[in-house]
């Protein structure tokens, strides 16, 4: 039997953290609100009620930076982010069901200071991180976690400031970072903070 709990708005924050795998320096925080369809099983009855939701999510470890890097430049990637943190709260008897218009409504961003972002490198760079341990890394996460070319540091943070700038997912963090390196390596930074000012306008 089905049942639709009759205009009950449901206002709820879901947080999801989990710390296993190799520790950040620095943790990056993933926050995000939107509508939902709550469904709740209780017994032969399934009940359906609408309403409002904020996630948020520390990702503490390099696998889970991983996992929302991947999801940079996913056609789905908004729906790919909250899922990922709506999944750890669910069970058999409730669920989080969000259709394309509730989707639509839906913002979701990952952002991190400049220690977060540099952070992440100086992991990779100081450590003998054997890539299939990060379970979450493509096939180019890989390659940053072999580090064949010997980059440092600041050169392994550009790389992901350059991934990850553009992404709507991602916030002016990463375009921060980046700043901040080539300020640190005297370049011409009139268009970086150009870029910066206009993604912190929008």
């Amino acid at each position: 039997m089905s049942t639709e709990a009759d205009d009950t708005d449901v206002a709820d924050t879901i947080n999801s953290d989990t710390t296993e795998g190799t520790a950040l320096p620095r943790s990056f925080l993933v926050e995000g609100a939107g509508p939902v369809t709550v469904v709740r099983e209780h017994g032969d009855i399934t009940e359906r009620t609408e309403g409002e939701v904020s996630i948020t999510r520390r990702l503490e470890t390099l696998d889970e930076f991983a996992q929302f890097w991947r999801f940079r430049d996913l056609r789905n990637w908004k729906r790919n982010a909250i899922r990922e943190v709506l999944e750890s709260r669910e069970n058999e008897l409730l669920r989080y069901v969000i259709d394309d218009e509730q989707l639509e409504a839906w913002s979701v961003q990952v952002d991190g200071r400049v220690q977060a972002f540099v952070g992440v490198a100086e992991t990779i760079v100081g450590g003998q991180i054997d890539p299939k341990s990060v379970t979450a890394a493509d096939h180019r996460f890989e390659s940053y976690l072999r580090n064949n070319t010997g980059k440092d540091a600041d050169e392994l943070t550009l790389e992901f400031a350059k991934d990850l700038k553009g992404s709507p997912l991602w916030g002016p963090g990463a375009r921060l970072a980046e700043l901040v390196v080539r300020h640190a390596d005297r370049e011409d930074l009139d268009g970086y903070v150009a870029a910066l000012l206009e993604e912190v306008d929008e």
